[in-house]
């Protein structure tokens, strides 16, 4: 398949005059991160502490940017418990900033995989009414601290996996770091500290996470102050497009996508661009699953494209006249970036006129 994409490349090349063709490996690749971002932040709240609903969320929300709060059930008086029902509220009022991850019922440890099953069965059953999910929608799984884990690595896969799961960043537990970093729990104090984990993911394209308690009290308590000016400075990292805040979840699927997505008969010629897409997973990640980003070569002299599809896996009528409608893009440095639409399994590129 790389071949035939490097050769459909060459062909693109010999046929127009481009004097800048940004993508020099093949005419159509899945963005690394969503929107082409150069990494990704994902940022944790443990505990579901009371600090980080009054403080963090809010904030959070002011900016647009998601935050995944884990929760024990296990530590409220009731399901309607006022301090916990807030979190399902939140959760349904800000769909794409609020996301409730599971830290086991109680926080006690486990001794055996039956009783890790029993702790996230009844906490993601939890969770999921709270939030109003599917019961088969995905969750982000995140290992308490400071407790006994007796539990295998292949014993943990596949009670995640049976009750639709993903474990976060695996820090071993609170040991290890993640794949591009350490984890920051307790050294991390100030935003100047954040900003290195930010620093980390623009440099080396990968996935970074800052874990937090207590912000402005609480336990582990990181200065709200500080927090604030975190928050600044990966707002204007995202809005400048070096970085994507994703939810755990949501960073987690749109990996899943990326690397399930293949590109087959790409066909280049004087008009533009066309090639099919396979191995697109969908709904199948999850209802909310963010959709793959896509980037496309186009000729230079290019402004606009316009991006359609007559070949699609749907049958409303409303979502194939605006297949076959498709949209525009602007065109930068020889490149579009885009979105592939659900259920677009030809696509076709053409100059916007």
């Amino acid at each position: 398949m790389k071949a035939t994409l490097l050769v459909a490349a060459a062909a693109f090349a010999a046929a127009l005059p481009l004097s800048a063709f940004a993508e020099k490996e093949s005419p159509v690749r899945v963005a690394t991160w969503k929107g082409a971002a150069k990494g990704a932040i994902s940022l944790y709240y443990d505990d579901g502490t009371g600090s980080s609903f009054k403080n963090a969320l809010p904030e959070l929300v002011r900016r647009g940017l998601p935050g995944t709060f884990y929760i024990c059930g296990g530590w409220f008086g009731s399901e309607n418990d006022p301090n916990l029902v807030r979190w399902g509220a939140a959760a349904k009022e800000h769909p794409d900033i609020v996301f409730l991850g599971d830290h086991t019922w109680a926080h006690g440890g486990v001794s055996n995989a039956l009783q890790f099953a029993e702790e996230i069965s009844r906490n993601g059953a939890l969770l999921r009414r709270l939030a109003g999910l599917p019961e088969d929608e995905p969750l982000s799984f995140a290992l308490p601290g400071a407790v006994r884990w007796d539990v295998t690595r292949e014993e943990q896969a596949k009670v995640l996996a049976d009750h639709h799961e993903v474990l976060r960043h695996p820090f071993e537990p609170n040991i290890a770091g993640p794949k591009d970093g350490n984890n920051p729990t307790f050294s991390m104090r100030t935003a100047a500290d954040a900003a290195k984990a930010f620093d980390r993911a623009e440099r080396n394209g990968g996935w970074e996470s800052l874990i937090f308690h207590g912000i402005g009290g609480d336990w582990i308590a990181f200065d709200l102050a500080e927090h604030g000016a975190m928050l600044d400075d990966l707002e204007a990292r995202v809005k400048a497009g070096r970085l994507w805040c994703g939810s755990a979840i949501d960073v987690h699927r749109y990996a899943a996508a990326r690397d399930a997505i293949r590109f087959t008969d790409a066909e280049v010629s004087e008009q533009g661009l066309d090639f099919r897409v396979e191995g697109d997973a969908g709904q199948q990640l999850g209802v909310t699953a963010p959709r793959p980003t896509l980037v496309c070569a186009v000729p230079a002299d290019w402004t606009r494209a316009r991006v359609r599809s007559e070949l699609f896996t749907f049958g409303c009528k409303e979502l194939a006249d605006r297949a076959r409608k498709g949209f525009e893009v602007p065109v930068s440095a020889g490149r579009i970036v885009f979105d592939l639409p659900l259920g677009w399994v030809g696509v076709s590129v053409r100059k916007a006129e």
